[in-house]
């Protein structure tokens, strides 16, 4: 049995949340409970622990909530054969905005696209790899760098490539939502879905991401969505949030008055600056944690899904991110990497990033340095086994915590402050909104594999 006793906070000295993360499954206890709860851990529902004094009706009340059912069988490492069915392509360096915290300094490089002959590469890898894995589909991604509909040649003749393969693919598009009348018709007919860059309300979006001219981008993207909503297609808005942080909620209200979009992810960006990510200070992360919550609940009262991804609460995996285990990720000049923001040879990860190449018609792993990351990641984790969060953020990702010296992978921050702050607020509002007990929702309970 796994279990958390976490206290609910620096005024309460006598209570503590008592989280069953692989169950699913948590409530608020005393320390009496907490100890009973911890004693059952350890050695079962014994019968000397109630001849000892403890609770019949604590004990009640644990079989009635389902306290003490066995956790569920947790999930493996992940699986070290590279075998990906996900080919992401990094389309290009340009772009046309110039956003303010723009981890790959997109448009301010020597322009660089994939090449056709790349794109086709990795598709045929990977959709050969889901034919022999019996995979009913393989994926194709066009993401960042740079906007990939800059690219849009190539990106044609990579979707029409894909389709006319002998098993299905899903192709979506990560992208700013910079296209012209022609572009969006084609869009609309040819992929599955979108990740939409818009940072919120019109304001923050022309502060945040404007074009390289300084004008502000939001009517055009505005447009975009209008056009999106009409015509039902399946899309998702990535917001990156920075201070001052208050703008953040308002801009989720915007969304969910203004948009039909069901879907919000958001990602702090702290000290921001082109090229990078800054290091969040402990302030920041507080006032960020407080944003979030209250941007979750307008979220929520609005019917729709907001997720940051230290935090995501209910889900059960053994590692952050699929990306370095299940992605082939390639980029102009065929690099090969593990990560879709790992986009430049600048990049402080880049080395430790690149896991082979595409040559010669073919492409090239590099199985040493995929295996010296997942080492580095798997010892990062390690260390984390103690944590509330350690299924949930399952390390975190590494871009963003890894930092330089002897020993960065296993550097603390104040990320992880930050994420254990959410985990532990969003617990406490299920619980309450729970009756007493949160449990996992059935749709993160399908996520995780789990079977009613």
């Amino acid at each position: 049995m796994e279990l958390y006793v976490i206290p609910v906070g620096e005024d309460e000295t006598d209570k503590f949340i008592i989280y069953r993360p692989l169950l699913g499954l948590a409530f608020v206890g005393n320390r009496a409970m907490a100890g009973l709860a911890q004693h059952i851990a350890r050695r079962g529902e014994a019968e000397d622990g109630v001849a000892n004094g403890r609770s019949l009706t604590a004990l009640s009340f644990l079989r009635q909530i389902g306290f003490l059912e066995a956790d569920p069988p947790a999930p493996g490492a992940p699986d070290s054969t590279f075998a990906p069915t996900m080919a992401v392509l990094l389309m290009t360096n340009q772009c046309q905005l110039r956003c303010t915290y723009c981890y790959a300094a997109a448009g301010e490089w020597p322009q660089a696209e994939l090449t056709s002959e790349q794109g086709f590469a990795a598709i045929d890898a990977v959709c050969e790899n889901a034919r022999r894995l019996g995979h009913r589909q393989f994926e194709i991604s066009f993401h960042g760098g740079g906007e990939p509909t800059l690219a849009w040649s190539v990106l044609q003749q990579c979707v029409v490539y894909a389709r006319q393969k002998p098993i299905p693919a899903r192709i979506t598009l990560t992208s700013n939502g910079v296209w012209s009348a022609r572009q969006c018709q084609w869009i609309f007919q040819h992929l599955d879905g979108l990740t939409l860059s818009w940072d919120g309300t019109p304001q923050t979006q022309d502060r945040q991401r404007p074009f390289a001219s300084g004008r502000g981008s939001a009517d055009m993207v505005r447009h975009l969505i209008t056009e999106l909503d009409r015509a039902h297609f399946p899309y998702g808005i990535r917001l990156t949030a920075t201070a001052p942080w208050p703008a953040f909620v308002d801009g989720v209200r915007f969304i969910c008055e203004q948009t039909n979009c069901q879907s919000l992810q958001v990602e702090p960006a702290f000290n921001t600056a082109r090229g990078g990510h800054g290091r969040p200070e402990a302030t920041d992360c507080q006032a960020f944690v407080d944003a979030f919550m209250a941007a979750l609940d307008v979220a929520q009262q609005h019917g729709r899904r907001l997720m940051y991804s230290g935090a995501r609460l209910g889900l059960v995996t053994s590692s952050f991110c699929t990306a370095p285990y299940n992605a082939l990720i390639i980029g102009p000049g065929g690099a090969l990497v593990s990560c879709y923001e790992v986009t430049a040879v600048t990049h402080p990860l880049a080395s430790l990033s690149a896991i082979g190449r595409y040559a010669g018609d073919e492409i090239h792993i590099h199985e040493p340095a995929r295996q010296q990351l997942h080492s580095l990641i798997a010892a990062r984790r390690h260390t984390c086994q103690d944590c509330f969060c350690y299924w949930s953020c399952a390390g975190d990702c590494y871009t963003r915590v890894f930092q330089s010296g002897p020993n960065g992978h296993l550097k603390r921050g104040a990320r992880c402050d930050m994420n254990q702050a959410i985990t532990r607020r969003m617990l406490l509002n299920g619980i309450a909104g729970g009756g007493g007990v949160w449990r996992r929702p059935a749709a993160i309970a399908h996520q995780n594999g789990e079977h009613a």
